[in-house]
């Protein structure tokens, strides 16, 4: 049987079970790593970002509440993280990933469901995709990736980024509208092929 997140946590801070630490980083590596890469667009500034939110978690020990569950926290670590790495670059003036780059290889966006006909279909969506959450606002952008691509409820996602449920609802409606009104011409341009 599969040990929950809070008795790993507890099993490595009573006896630092470094077991119990490398059990959950192997069961949230992939989720924090892919929240990260979708949040900053750039792979190298993912993986740091993911190891620093596993650094942290090393040093400063979260401590078990009933009110916050251990991967909310995590994922609230690794945005923290992310919003820190955004104004670093900022302030350097240069972004490693631009809007307009067409350099989408080190996502991880397709999903295996997908029902396009062929692989050039599905990377040209891909792409489309991807540009579509790209245009969209930092916190818009936040909320759908947590709530789509990591299916977490709105309280989470509320959590998680600081703010009332209500914002992160209309946060992610103002999103998903955005993208219907982004990708209509690419469904437009498919029907008529």
């Amino acid at each position: 049987m599969e040990k929950k997140d809070e008795q790993l946590i507890i099993e490595y801070q009573q006896g630092n079970d470094e077991n119990a630490l490398v059990t959950l980083f192997n069961r949230y590596k992939t989720h924090i790593l892919n929240f990260a890469l979708r949040i900053l667009g750039n792979r190298a500034d993912a993986e740091d970002v993911t190891s620093d939110c596993f650094l942290t978690l090393f040093k400063k020990r979260y401590i078990y509440r009933a009110k916050v569950k251990f991967s909310t926290w995590l994922f609230t670590v690794a945005r923290n993280l992310c919003i820190n790495r955004i104004r670093k670059r900022k302030k350097l003036g240069s972004m490693w990933f631009k809007k307009d780059s067409n350099n989408y290889e080190q996502w991880d966006v397709t999903d295996e469901k997908d029902a396009a006909d062929t692989e050039l279909e599905k990377t040209e969506a891909s792409i489309m995709v991807r540009k579509a959450i790209l245009k969209l606002a930092e916190e818009q952008k936040e909320a759908l990736i947590l709530r789509e691509y990591h299916n977490m409820n709105y309280a989470e996602i509320s959590q998680i980024m600081n703010c009332s449920l209500e914002k992160v609802k209309i946060l992610i409606f103002r999103a998903r509208e955005q993208l219907k009104i982004e990708l209509s011409s690419f469904v437009l341009e498919g029907e008529n092929d």
